[in-house]
């Protein structure tokens, strides 16, 4: 156990970094430019950590296994132990427990920890990506990210304070006034709290736009000033962060443990079943669900149509076709609403129950790995980050491929949640066993000459039938 507990913590740290650099790679784009406080990039980063924690402990477990069972098997102790009389399993009997605690505390973390760490993320990552980028006022090119304000400034000095040429374009809220000024210098510095910039200007002119006159509509009066020195304060609060209300997201089934996703999906399923009795009772109108007479008697069904238009009187026909004709419209359409809300309904149900399916599977992933690792490393007889990554990384791509194909295939309803979320794991698990036996009886698992008499028995059996 001691030998094991080791690299698992090095390799999970490892494995989070990894992920959490992969995380950085994809949002990028969202956190630069946009000057935000260290603190801000620190607790998105702390709780990014968090959600990818579920993804790292079982290819930390598979890592980790390997690597010490790789060691063992180099330095011939798992050797010596079976040749002392102690089986595979009772060897691994410390090391299955430890990975029973890791699952265990994989799923406890996924059901009780993680749905707050997803909400604190998501909802700082939607502010992140709503907020303004940084402001960044260069030379020789307009800036209008500030509300009501067009910045021109011919030249900036290094400092980024003295500046030179400068030409504001303001636009006064709910009027068509516009107020321009022009000043030769000036210094540009942000306020103590940060929420203005301050424009000091020297040497300029403001024009300005009056007001129209109500009796001559086509005489537009200006209003020029010469100023020596003028300070124009520009507020910057749309470039802070705000933060949006948690609640808004709270309600999501990311957000969610096991017995809430559990009620959500109860509670959309009796949705559904309302909504498929509601169209009964809006179609029940248009229908006599009752057996006719004629049908009870056994008339044919041509005579019965026959003698149905017959009774009709002959005026009276096109109205009664016109009337069916519209019952049937205002059925296809109430039938195509509810088509559609059913739909987005058993869509939510879909998600709800991958979500609900996940909490488990990954957790179960370690176990699972578990059982691949240990036998592996002891088959493959290497220790150390070489062999032990190589096989990790191609066994874990495997298992991501297939579970995120199963994901996707249960999201589009191509499989049930069930088939979809476990589907990888089903594919490993008898995988694991395979090697686990092969460990434990010291039977070949990569000799060419094995296969291939496996695969001569087998043709021998099919040649027999």
């Amino acid at each position: 156990m001691k030998s094991f507990i080791g690299p698992f913590f090095v390799t999970f740290f490892i494995t989070l970094f990894v992920l959490l650099i992969q995380f950085l790679w994809k949002y990028i784009d969202d956190l630069v430019g946009k000057g935000l406080e260290w603190y801000i990039i620190a607790k998105l980063l702390f709780y990014a950590s968090a959600n990818l924690i579920p993804l790292a402990l079982p290819l930390a477990t598979l890592l980790s296994a390997i690597m010490t069972y790789g060691n063992l098997g180099e330095r011939f102790e798992l050797a010596a132990f079976k040749s002392a009389g102690i089986s595979m399993f009772r060897f691994m009997r410390s090391t299955i427990l430890l990975g029973m605690f890791i699952s265990l505390g994989a799923f406890l973390f996924s059901n009780y920890v993680l749905p707050t760490a997803s909400l604190k993320f998501w909802s700082t990552l939607i502010d992140i990506t709503k907020q303004k980028p940084a402001l960044n006022i260069k030379a020789n090119e307009f800036y209008d990210d500030i509300e009501h304000f067009s910045i021109l400034i011919g030249h900036k000095n290094e400092d980024n304070v003295h500046i030179k040429d400068i030409t504001i374009y303001e636009e006064e809220v709910g009027q068509m006034n516009d107020n321009v000024l022009i000043a030769n210098t000036g210094e540009m510095l942000p306020s103590a709290d940060k929420k203005n910039l301050i424009m000091k200007l020297y040497n300029g002119k403001q024009y300005e736009q009056l007001k129209q006159q109500a009796k001559n509509k086509r005489v537009k009066e200006h209003m020029r000033m010469h100023f020596g020195e003028w300070e124009k304060t520009l507020d910057l609060s749309g470039f802070q962060m705000k933060q949006t209300g948690e609640d808004l997201y709270r309600d999501h089934y990311k957000m969610m443990n096991v017995q809430q996703l559990q009620t959500a999906i109860d509670s959309l399923e009796l949705q559904a079943v309302n909504k498929q009795k509601g169209l009964k009772k809006i179609i029940a109108p248009y229908f006599y669900f009752e057996k006719d007479s004629a049908f009870q008697a056994g008339t044919p069904e041509e005579k019965l149509q026959s003698e149905f238009i017959q009774t009709i009187p002959a005026n009276d026909r096109k109205a009664i076709i016109t009337n069916a004709l519209t019952s049937v419209r205002n059925i296809a359409n109430h039938t195509k609403q509810i088509e559609e809300s059913l739909k987005m309904s058993n869509n939510r149900i879909v998600e709800h129950k991958i979500e609900w399916h996940r909490k488990f599977t990954l957790s179960i992933a370690c176990i699972v790995f578990l059982f691949v690792g240990a036998p592996l490393g002891a088959i493959i007889r290497k220790g150390g980050f070489g062999f032990p990554v190589i096989f990790s990384i191609l066994i874990f791509i495997f298992f991501y491929v297939i579970n995120i194909t199963g994901e996707r295939m249960a999201d589009q309803s191509a499989l049930t949640a069930f088939s979809g979320m476990w589907m990888a794991i089903m594919i490993i698990f008898p995988f694991s066993i395979f090697l686990t036996i092969k460990a434990k009886n010291d039977a070949p698992v990569f000799n060419r000459d094995w296969y291939i008499h496996m695969i001569e028995k087998v043709k021998k059996v099919f040649v027999r039938k």
